[in-house]
């Protein structure tokens, strides 16, 4: 009988987002990130407790791990560090001889727990490129992994199959375009680590009128080889030191966290996501001329801008493109695991099932405390939650096994009707506790996606934006006097979740994926004759989302949230608390929002 093969791939070695996955014999059994049990958002802590949830699941004690595979060779990050400069066959060498004795961010406690596991160091894009390509549908495919920094590099390309993955260009230094989007980013006042997704969704509001002047911060050519000329580093201080550069060239002071946001700050943001998209945009095609491919995946942490890439989509310079589920470094853990992996069965294919990337844990117990506000729901709990959504309720979801990355999925979301006028405020102000324009994802039903939105491909994951289709747009006045007037025009029949640009960023539903959501769709279309229901991750902001049954009554008592669905049972909403106790509580996640 062959000896098992237990991998864990650890993530997070970087700092930030710390992560573990499980695979046992060539499947995927588990995948859970550590800010979620330490309720750190963005915890880069060795992932102690996200590696026995993993193992937990699996029926697995720490002995039986056979390989433990990091996503980073910390040599290199290391090296790179010291001098500022890219490796080179020298140092890759080391990397190769030298990688144990290095110690990097986990090897010691990793070494602790698994005394007799054989330990490997993975490129960090490479996680990046083997979590997209072995999610996808593609047997071959370009790729181009864009993100902030790996050990010495912030962008490739190449090109994958079954039996190898080839990087054909890499672009040296941390200065590209992933650098200059978080230092544009905290320039606008968003400090807290991730928040470029925030610029992302303010970026519609605005014009493209500082393009020229974000321009003179860099350099490139038309392969996309963006360099920042500030020396900034993914450091706090060097990037505070670099802010008041960027006010040089626009003009424009730097935004403080609490000052209010004024045009030419709407107007930055959007010239920001225009040069990034242009420049990814070379990036893509250049891929595609030095590969020759159809497909291609668009990976790495910068591919979490779905905007770009709905955009790449629809440009139709490759003839598919699929971004990563988990394009950020909440996933490097799994795809480190899938890279040791595949060499296991080469020459045959890996394939594994990615179970709709529901990874993590199951709720747990409800709070007996809870019990009190317990609702009767008759005999079908999917038919009374719809009818709640259409009277206007807002629902907290905590049903089955946790999703992996950064995007509620349908298994720990606050969901809502999208049909009523001023619900994305609602949710922002009095619910997420967070800035007015952010805006919400749709869930929709696969089977009608392509009534309401320009695609019909799937969107699984939230991985992109589409635009509504013309026929169910209202037209909008050319100008607005206030960011909060044009928000709350009435764009169209489903104005919670379509942007001020006619995008969504959307999560099809298709049953054989998320049958409950499926069901919960149904029900809600059977009766408003709509499809489509607001989703956004049950947390409030600077919080993890919510992961056990405990954590989501917590949360629950200290929202606006009306009903909480927990496993099989629905909870009313007792409004014990005030509005300034709920605050109070809300300051301890202060510091990550």
């Amino acid at each position: 009988m062959p000896a098992r093969s237990i991998i864990l791939g650890i993530g997070g070695l970087l700092g930030h987002d710390a992560n573990a996955a499980l695979i046992v014999d060539g499947k995927l059994i588990a995948a859970s990130q550590e800010e979620r049990h330490t309720r750190l958002k963005h915890d880069g802590g060795f992932p102690h407790l996200a590696i026995a949830d993993c193992l937990k699941f699996g029926g697995l004690e720490l002995a039986d791990v056979t390989d433990v595979v990091f996503a980073e060779k910390p040599l290199q990050s290391h090296l790179f560090n010291l001098s500022g400069r890219p490796g080179n066959a020298f140092t890759r060498l080391l990397g190769r001889l030298v990688p144990e004795r290095w110690p990097g961010l986990y090897t010691q406690p990793a070494r602790k727990l698994f005394p007799q596991a054989k330990f490997h160091y993975a490129w960090h894009h490479l996680t990046h490129v083997a979590g997209a390509f072995h999610t996808s549908p593609f047997e071959r495919a370009a790729f181009l992994c864009v993100d902030g920094k790996g050990e010495d590099y912030s962008a490739s390309i190449g090109r994958v199959d079954h039996g190898r993955i080839e990087i054909l260009h890499e672009q040296p230094y941390e200065n590209g375009l992933g650098m200059l989007y978080t230092l544009v980013t905290h320039y606008l006042g968003f400090l807290s680590f991730g928040s470029e997704y925030k610029v992302m969704g303010l970026a519609p509001y605005g014009k493209p009128t500082f393009v020229p002047h974000l321009r003179k911060l860099i350099s490139t050519d038309e392969q996309g080889g963006l360099r920042l000329h500030i020396p900034a580093r993914f450091e706090w201080n060097s990037m505070m030191t670099a802010l008041p550069r960027v006010a040089e060239a626009t003009g424009v002071p730097v935004r403080q966290p609490n000052d209010p946001l004024r045009d030419e700050h709407i107007d930055i943001a959007h010239s920001l996501q225009q040069i990034f998209e242009e420049e990814v945009f070379k990036m893509a095609r250049f891929a595609q001329t030095v590969t020759g491919e159809d497909h291609l995946l668009f990976c790495g942490g910068c591919a979490q801008n779905c905007v770009t890439a709905g955009k790449l989509r629809a440009a139709g310079i490759f003839k598919s493109v699929f971004n990563s589920p988990v394009g950020g470094d909440m996933g490097s853990g799994l795809g480190a695991a899938l890279l040791v992996a595949r060499e296991r069965v080469a020459p045959q294919p890996l394939q594994i099932d990615a179970r709709g990337f529901y990874l993590g844990s199951e709720p747990g117990e409800i709070p007996a405390e809870a019990q009190a506000w317990r609702v009767d729901i008759g005999d079908d709990l999917f038919s009374f939650i719809a009818n709640a959504l259409a009277q206007g309720r807002i629902v907290a979801w905590v049903r089955g096994r946790m999703e992996l990355g950064a995007r509620a999925l349908g298994a720990r979301s606050i969901l809502a009707d999208p049909r009523r006028p001023g619900m994305q405020s609602r949710l922002n102000l009095a619910v997420k506790f967070r800035e007015s324009f952010r805006p919400f994802a749709p869930l929709v039903l696969a089977e009608d996606c392509a009534e309401w939105f320009d695609t019909s491909e799937p969107s699984n994951y939230m991985q992109y934006t589409a635009n509504l289709v013309s026929h169910r747009r209202q037209p909008q006045p050319a100008e607005f006097a206030s960011l909060r007037d044009r928000l709350d025009f009435p764009r169209c029949s489903i104005p919670s979740v379509v942007h001020v640009d006619y995008s969504a960023r959307l999560q099809t539903i298709q049953r054989d994926v998320h049958p409950d959501m499926h069901r919960l769709l149904s029900a809600f279309k059977a009766l408003t004759g709509i499809p489509i229901i607001i989703n956004t991750s049950f947390n409030v902001s600077g919080q993890p989302i919510v992961r056990t049954a405990a954590e989501g009554w917590e949360c629950f008592l200290n929202t606006d949230v009306d009903l909480l669905v927990l496993n099989d049972q629905v909870f009313r909403n007792p409004f014990l608390k005030t509005r300034e106790e709920k605050l109070s509580w809300l300051k301890q996640f202060a510091k990550s929002a």
